[in-house]
């Protein structure tokens, strides 16, 4: 899992920055990917499942994701683990 700082813009046009973001990508081969990973946000964010987002990583990459599941801790209830899944390439 690579760790990367990005911005993450989103459909509402809050977007977060800065955020730290955990990917794995796997080459599908003929030069396909496939890539997923997980950010923490305050839970006053309001991230919902589905929610449409696009990635800019600290490495110049951009790509679409959508966000398969929220995990809320009730022990740390200001911040929510935010699952997603790409939906097109990482350029």
């Amino acid at each position: 899992m690579q760790s990367h700082v990005a911005l993450i813009e989103r459909s509402n046009r809050k977007d977060l920055k800065q955020i730290e973001v955990h990917l794995t990508v796997t080459e599908a081969g003929a030069g396909r990917q496939s890539w997923s990973g997980n950010f923490t946000s305050r839970t006053t964010d309001g991230i919902l499942p589905n929610e449409r987002l696009t990635f800019t990583l600290d490495n110049g990459q951009k790509g679409p994701a959508r966000v398969n599941e929220t995990a809320f801790d009730s022990r740390v209830p200001e911040s929510t683990v935010i699952h997603f899944k790409g939906t097109g390439p990482l350029v």
